[in-house]
């Protein structure tokens, strides 16, 4: 009831007046769809591709990126309503993200791009992305929802995550901007490009390190080093036809773990972190390589092609279990020989062994080809594309044990590389789309169907064969799916509409069967619905949407980053989730010396199993609830722009979530906190190649816990300052 209230007031206060209309920002301009179009705006020739008009609560462009200067894409995209995040590192290292109530854990329901091709290392064989682009260095952020967004695939329920990377510049461009802030804060980024008649061209640095937050029993850094590099260069044949080569690398290297607290060690000392972590650390390399072509072929068609390849090697080394026990164990004090366990933690001295620290070693690749041809023909906007694709994991792990001396970790075993996790996942499939996005009078109707064929297969060694000198078991499976979607559109007026959509959701599982059984596993399946209104004058502009998704049939994977750890593969049946969004920007005051905009969204989510069952998601019950998925986020923002200064204010906040299926009150052990977290950003032009920029982040230092997974209760980032400059010549 006091929601309703709260939205029939803020109603009221939107429409209580209409303040002129102004000019539009890059924030309410749609990305382009005619791949020369885009070319002719400076962006990749295909990175729009495969998108529509994109609406301004969808995109987070690159003024709004300026306004906190964010490195953590959990932030950047927390302003989106619709979009559910989870914590882990507080640093935004391994993001947990989903849209209208897919689960957020690794992003695995997601299809995660940049530039419009996948990126995440193994979107088919392994959707656990353990690999995401350094958001901090994109030009901006889209989140793709609803019926017309079947086309990027394989996964339909709740949307897709596009990074946009730095355009090649029109004229030429040479930057640095620098950083620096708590925690040992260093940030660097520095390009140089320029547009030579037929040629163009675009260098790309970034470098992002920090000594880390947490609090090392026994001193040690607790932080990261990124540093990525990206070219891009494109020769135009004509006005009309373009080719472009993109080649970017990404080297991490961060002393990361899997490990949070009890829930008495968290309320000493939310920022602690165990001893028996120190040697904890993951090491990884990304490459990409993309040959696109964009052809204007006349008026009325377009061609847009794109070969992309991806490679991706990665050792998180680190703590797995302790004198026995799986760091589950953690959570469960209760547990026989939960003591010795826990005592081990902190200890300065062991027997040997008593460590295990497993090297989590994987190599992924992935690479294809993907085509869209666009015509227009009267009122008809037709699209049809093309990907072909394969990816593959392979996993080559093995488990070192240790023992503490003097509070140092020594190796007291070493183990024979390959003889923990020995096994490679690979995948391939063929999709097919073709949408058309047609008007008649008031109306425009946008549907398409996608094809999909998908098969899955994994050759496993087992830990008995290092050398891969046997015959591997086998498994394969082939599947195949048709994904409809339609969209109508209905103008009230010049600037207002209002909409419906209906389209089919689906999620492929891993290869064949589950990771430990031979159970067979099917896809997720759901019918998905929304229902829209949208008002929209310059900068002023109301969203709202309610949404239902109704699973069939939700898939789940029990990695080790949901807290088991085994790899299985379990269907939960029949859910229904529903909610509505709200997005909502008003320019509050604009007498053209000072502006203040004001910008909110507003998320409410509700969510039902069906049936009872065990498995994944624990015992569930019939009207249970989800884990992970908050009923409420608020997110404001209010900006104040004055002469040279301009400065912004956010406030996101969001209610408890489970960590467990479940109904009515949520145990404080199975909940996280409610989490409100201000951010403040300064700039200031000194000169107009010269501007200087002051961030508070968790200015109100809000400790609460922000997730219980992996493995006990995690923070977010204690209150941070930061100090940056950027100089163009």
């Amino acid at each position: 009831m006091k929601k309703n209230v709260l939205f029939i007031l803020l109603f009221n206060l939107i429409f209580a007046n209409n303040p002129n209309i102004v000019a539009e920002s890059d924030s309410t301009k749609p990305i382009a769809l005619d791949a020369v179009e885009v070319l002719a705006e400076s962006k990749s020739i295909t990175s729009g591709m495969f998108l529509r008009n994109a609406e301004p609560s969808d995109v987070v462009s690159k003024s709004e990126l300026d306004q906190f200067r964010y490195t953590d894409i959990h932030r950047i995209v927390g302003r989106i309503p619709g979009v559910y995040i989870s914590e882990e590192d507080g640093l935004g290292l391994r993001p947990n993200i989903g849209v209208r109530g897919t689960g957020s854990l690794r992003m695995e329901k997601l299809n995660v791009m940049e530039d419009g091709v996948l990126i995440a290392p193994a979107p088919y064989a392994s959707p656990a992305a353990y690999y995401s682009p350094t958001a901090g260095r994109m030009e901006s952020i889209e989140v793709r929802k609803g019926s017309t967004q079947i086309k990027h695939g394989p996964f339909t329920t709740g949307g897709s995550l596009n990074y946009i990377s730095t355009s090649i510049p029109t004229s030429k461009l040479n930057s640095v901007s620098l950083d620096i802030g708590s925690f040992g804060k260093t940030l660097m980024q520095v390009r140089s490009g320029d547009s030579m008649g037929k040629f163009a061209y675009l260098i790309e640095l970034y470098s992002d390190k920090m000594d880390g937050f947490k609090e090392l029993d026994g001193g040690g850094d607790t932080g990261y080093t990124k540093t990525d590099f990206m070219t891009k260069l494109r020769y135009s044949f004509s006005e009309s036809h373009a080719l472009e080569f993109k080649y970017s690398m990404t080297d991490e290297l961060s002393d990361e773990t899997y490990l949070g607290l009890t829930d008495a060690d968290y309320s000493d000392n939310p920022l602690r972190r165990y001893r028996a972590t120190a040697l904890d650390e993951m090491d990884a390399d990304h490459s990409q390589v993309m040959l696109s072509y964009a052809a204007k072929i006349n008026d009325n068609m377009s061609l847009a092609i794109v070969g992309y390849s991806n490679n991706f090697a990665r050792n998180w080394y680190k703590l797995n279990k302790v004198n026995g026990m799986s760091l589950s164990s953690i959570t469960k004090p209760t547990a026989d020989g939960w003591n010795e366990f826990y005592l081990l933690m902190d200890a300065e001295n062991s027997a040997d062994d008593a460590y295990r620290i497993k090297a989590n070693n994987r190599e992924y690749y992935s690479s294809g080809v993907q085509a869209v041809f666009n015509v227009n023909a009267g009122n008809h906007d037709v699209q049809a594309g093309l990907r072909i694709h394969s990816d593959e994991m392979d996993r080559f792990q093995w488990e070192d044990r240790y023992g503490m001396q003097n509070g140092k970790l020594v190796m007291t075993t070493q183990a024979t590389k390959g003889s923990d996790s020995n096994r490679i996942d690979s995948a391939e499939a063929t999709a097919l789309f073709i949408e058309d996005r047609f008007t008649s009078g008031d109306m425009t109707v946008t549907a398409g169907a996608r094809y999909e064929e998908i098969t899955v297969m994994r050759d496993d060694w087992g830990k008995t064969d290092p050398d891969r000198s046997e015959t591997p078991s086998q498994r394969k499976h082939t599947m195949d799916v048709v994904v409809p979607g339609i969209g109508i559109e209905y103008a009230i007026n010049e600037f207002q509409t209002v909409s419906v959509g209906v389209h089919k959701g689906f999620a492929p599982p891993g290869p064949g069967t589950s990771g430990v059984t031979d159970k067979a596993v099917d896809p997720e399946t759901s019918m998905n619905t929304e229902i829209g209104f949208k008002s929209n004058q310059g900068l002023n502009s109301l969203e709202f949407t309610l949404f239902t998704n109704s699973y069939d049939n939700l898939l789940g994977a029990d990695t080790a980053a949901s807290g088991g750890g085994s790899d299985e593969l379990f269907n939960g049946g029949a859910v229904d989730i529903s909610g509505f969004e709200l997005y909502l920007r008003r320019i509050l005051v604009d007498n053209g010396r000072i502006q203040m905009p004001l910008e909110l969204s507003w998320t409410s989510t509700n969510s039902e199993f069906q049936e009872s069952f065990d498995g994944f998601w624990g015992e569930v019950s019939k009207g249970d609830e989800l884990p992970y998925l908050p009923d409420t986020m608020i997110s404001l923002n209010l900006g104040l722009n004055v002469d040279k200064l301009s400065a912004n204010i956010s406030m996101k906040k969001t209610s408890e979530m489970r960590t467990v299926a479940g109904s009515g009150r949520i145990a404080e052990s199975n909940a996280t906190d409610e989490l409100t977290i201000i951010d403040l950003g300064l700039r200031y032009t000194l000169q107009d190649n010269i501007r200087l920029s002051v961030g508070i982040n968790n200015f109100m230092d809000d400790d609460g816990i922000a997730a219980r997974r992996p493995y006990g209760a995690r923070p977010t980032m204690p209150r941070s300052f930061s100090l940056g400059v950027d100089y163009t010549f």
